[in-house]
């Protein structure tokens, strides 16, 4: 661990009796613990660590000392993201050589992804995948949450990964989802453990508070939980401030929430507990905006105060995670970490520097990432015995999925004696493709495909497939694709293919470059828009079916969960129960 590296008498580079090996001189250094923008200011650098941050520039030098002039630039610590998804849609080579440009020079990682698939596999190969990258990624273990029981079948005992608590690159406990955490059943019980675990080791607990509000969120902060990344509103906030969480505002490829809370900057209160992070960033979103310094301009263009968005990517994160001993600022006894920019109104990097070492420069990296490793098994995760049987019944009253926006959803009942069309009703299929092949037919309204078929196996927190389709011979098309390519997303007309993304590990993440990985999602989506799908990323719409953490009601291929009591139900509907609740 990087505590373990510090010269033992950083003290006597400070009173000029050891030469420094780097002087960042001439700099206006920005103080995280004051918010000040100090002028004419120089770092002094030693094997990697800071051992002086002031107004003099001569330290007691020799031949082997470098001399970097920034020429009044600011200097401000390297960001931190205190929460992403570093597979979201492609591998980690690509995630580290395009986050290094961004300034960002520790991300906090969830490891849910291909452990939802692989189980405690998934999550030994992905840690080991992320260490000694030129970026910092720590990462928290995930509670692999699922809608049911049957989804978290896969996930690995809480003995067999309470070790992963003792690697000091864990930080804790991944996104908890509140509805989980309260479940009195072995779901439940399950979480709460690992919660109690990772709190004995000091470390923290994560969590996902969509929808929670009142007793169910004093009842979830009780339980131990420190952060929040899903307030949306200035009145979610405030309310988790005053609970005591690190709020975490997300601004990337899932939710843009800086414009509905900019209201929380105008109050006069303290917030030293706010936290501006991603939350993932895709492909098209790397390429187009940038990353967590994407998000930083954003919070400027609102006109946030400079200060505070600088504290809320670097010492407000590194006090939350305890690691401000190392990381969050620029000061004595410090890892030098540091992003030159031309103002604090202006940040677009210019050099970034991660302990010491410059990793970019003018405009290019100067390092490569390195190689992540993953065993053959993890390419060979669609596994189907049998083509499932799509049999939708041809009249009746049925359960629905119905759209109320492009990730809620809500119960609803539709009369199949209507004559259904394409467009307002489509099935939806989930498929268990870990080797039993058990699936569940059902129906989505509000989705507005109009012709052929779309499947996934990238889907959040669970290991089945979901295939939304107008017709039977499109959706077996695309279930046979997807077996083919070994997983990602398809859209087929009758027996043709029509748009395609192929994502071989784990059935969940591309390997291919960016570029092409952007080119084929946009592809992809704009097959789906073109055939009625009226939804922003519809491939995040799929993809959020089988989701845990996003009310009202979702799929498995046991069946439809109403996530309010976590019920399975099946597709045809009594006459008794024509009256449902969202």
């Amino acid at each position: 661990m990087e505590q373990n590296n510090a010269p033992a008498r950083l003290d006597l580079v400070a009173m000029k009796k050891v030469p420094a090996d780097l002087v960042v001189t001439n700099g206006t250094l920005f103080n995280c613990f004051t918010g000040e923008f100090l002028e004419g200011h120089s770092l002094w650098i030693k094997e990697g660590w800071i051992a002086y941050a002031g107004p003099d520039p001569e330290p007691l030098q020799n031949d082997n000392t470098r001399i970097m002039d920034v020429k009044g630039m600011v200097l401000v610590p390297g960001l931190m993201d205190a929460h992403t998804h570093i597979l979201n849609l492609t591998g980690i080579e690509e995630f580290v050589r395009h986050v290094i440009p961004s300034g960002t020079t520790t991300v906090v990682t969830e490891t849910t992804e291909l452990a939802t698939v692989s189980g405690i596999d998934g999550i030994k190969y992905f840690v080991e995948g992320i260490k000694d990258q030129p970026i910092r990624c720590y990462y928290t273990l995930s509670p692999l949450c699922g809608i049911s029981q049957s989804v978290e079948n896969g996930a690995p005992s809480n003995s067999q990964v309470f070790h992963f608590l003792e690697d000091s690159w864990c930080l804790g406990i991944g996104e908890i989802y509140w509805g989980n955490m309260l479940l009195e059943n072995k779901q439940g019980q399950r979480v709460k453990e690992l919660a109690r675990r990772a709190l004995l080791f000091g470390k923290r607990v994560e969590w996902h508070s969509a929808g929670a509000s009142g007793n169910k969120l004093q009842a979830y902060t009780s339980l131990g939980i420190s952060s929040c990344h899903e307030p949306i509103t200035e009145e979610e906030v405030l309310e988790r401030l005053r609970l005591g969480y690190w709020v975490m505002i997300r601004q990337g490829a899932i939710r843009k929430e800086l414009e509905g809370v900019k209201g929380i900057f105008q109050q006069s209160i303290d917030k030293r507990h706010l936290i501006l992070c991603t939350d993932s960033m895709d492909p098209e979103g790397f390429l187009s905006e940038g990353y967590l310094d994407a998000a930083v301009r954003d919070a400027l263009n609102l006109g946030v105060p400079p200060s505070l968005i600088y504290q809320m990517v670097t010492l407000n994160v590194a006090e939350h995670f305890r690691l401000d001993h190392l990381l969050g600022s620029l000061s004595p006894g410090k890892l030098a970490d540091l992003v030159i920019i031309p103002s604090p109104q202006d940040f677009s990097p210019r050099t970034v520097m991660r302990q010491g070492q410059v990793i970019f420069q003018d405009g290019r990296n100067l390092v490569e990432p390195r190689e992540a490793v993953f065993p053959e098994n993890f390419f060979c995760s669609v596994n189907l015995p049998e083509m499932p049987v799509i049999m939708p019944p041809e009249k009746g009253k049925v359960r629905a999925i119905e759209m109320v926006t492009r990730l809620v959803t809500m119960e609803t009942v539709v009369d199949l004696g209507d004559q259904w069309a394409p467009g307002s009703l489509n099935m939806v299929l989930a498929v268990d493709r870990t080797g039993s092949g058990e699936s569940f037919l059902g129906f989505l309204k509000g989705f507005g495909l109009q012709q052929g078929a779309c499947g996934s196996t990238m889907c959040w927190d669970t290991p089945d497939m979901l295939v939304i389709g107008c017709d039977q011979s499109s959706m077996e098309t695309a279930i046979n694709r997807l077996k083919e390519l070994g997983g990602g997303a398809v859209y087929a007309v009758g027996g043709e293919v029509v748009a395609e993304f192929p994502a071989t590990l784990c059935g969940v993440v591309s390997l291919a470059p960016m570029k092409e990985a952007r080119d084929q999602i946009t592809r992809f989506e704009e097959t789906l828009k073109q055939n009625g799908v009226p939804w922003e990323n519809p491939l995040l719409t799929l993809n959020t079916q089988g989701n845990a953490a996003i009310p009202h009601f979702r799929l498995t291929h046991e069946g439809y969960v109403r996530m309010k009591d976590r019920k399975v139900l099946s597709l045809m509907v009594s006459e008794k129960q024509e009256r449902v609740q969202p």
